[in-house]
Order: C-alpha cells, then sequence, then structure tokens
C-alpha cells in the first residue's frame, strides 16, 4: 500500500521546502511508506560536511521521524566512536541502528505533525555545531544544547 493523498502532498510540500532552503537534499525511495528516506549534505561552519539521511515515518507526519549522521564516522574528543556510546543524553544520541550515529532532535512527547523536515534539519545543524564545539573543548553536547522541557 502507497502513501495516502495527504501524505503524497506532505511530501511534495516537505521537498519543496528543502529544495530552496536545503537544496543538498533528496527523496530516495519514496514509493513505500516506512521505505523512504531524505538524504543530503550539511556544512558546519568550519567547513566540514555531514551526509545527514532522515527516515520518513510511514505514518506521516505523526511520528518523529529519524534523523542519522552516515559519514563521516563520529568521534568523541577522545577518540570514541558515537556509534559505540548508544544512546547518550548528554550528547543527544539515540541507540543506533545499522552501524549510524541517531541525532536526537524532538522527542515524541514534543512532537506535532505540523513540525516540518526544515525545522528538523536545523536542529540536526545546530547539532553539528554543537559536536564541532565538543571536539574544541570537551564539553558534551548538552553544554550547547540544552534539552527540551517536558
Amino acid at each position: 500500500m502507497g502513501w495516502s493523498s495527504q501524505q503524497s502532498a506532505r511530501l511534495h510540500l516537505e521537498m519543496g521546502i528543502l529544495s530552496r532552503y536545503f537544496p543538498t537534499f533528496f527523496l530516495k525511495d519514496s514509493i513505500i511508506p516506512g521505505h523512504a528516506v531524505i538524504e543530503g549534505t550539511l556544512r558546519s561552519n568550519a567547513g566540514n560536511e555531514y551526509l545527514i539521511r532522515l527516515r520518513v515515518p510511514a505514518d506521516l507526519p505523526n511520528s518523529v521521524p529519524i534523523v542519522e549522521i552516515v559519514s563521516p564516522v563520529l568521534r568523541d574528543r577522545f577518540g570514541h566512536s558515537l556509534v559505540d556510546l548508544g544512546t547518550s543524553y548528554p550528547m543527544h544520541l539515540l541507540k543506533p541502528e545499522n552501524g549510524a550515529v541517531r541525532i536526537c532532535h524532538y522527542s515524541a512527547s514534543h512532537w506535532h505533525p505540523n513540525i516540518t523536515f526544515f525545522k528538523v534539519l536545523l536542529k540536526i545543524r545546530a547539532w553539528i555545531e554543537a559536536y564541532e564545539g565538543h571536539l574544541d573543548s570537551g564539553y558534551a553536547i548538552d553544554h550547547y544544547l540544552p534539552h527540551m522541557e517536558a
């Protein structure tokens, strides 16, 4: 079964917004709900590129999308793999899947169907800057990015 007409319209809207503000992002595998991904690169202020994968939820727009940093392999300031950290509240990380770092950007309790992928990618962009701050200072990401209040 494919996307509903409302979901197709939402996906089209999302991609229209991303094409304007995040033009490196493209929709892949869009036919089957639960398999669609949006991939693209984000560049930090320091000029480093990160390949980002946003997994479009099958019940779009009702669930929080999974966001992974596919490359480069991320390590903390001390050389430890972020994948090996697993779930980390101070580093805003969720349990990794498929060997990729998963970023905590919205909790399910803070998710609303009106939140766009644009807003999600803005949060990922902020996370990247905080991550690079961590590499310079050793402070955890939550030093730079506060957690959402319950």
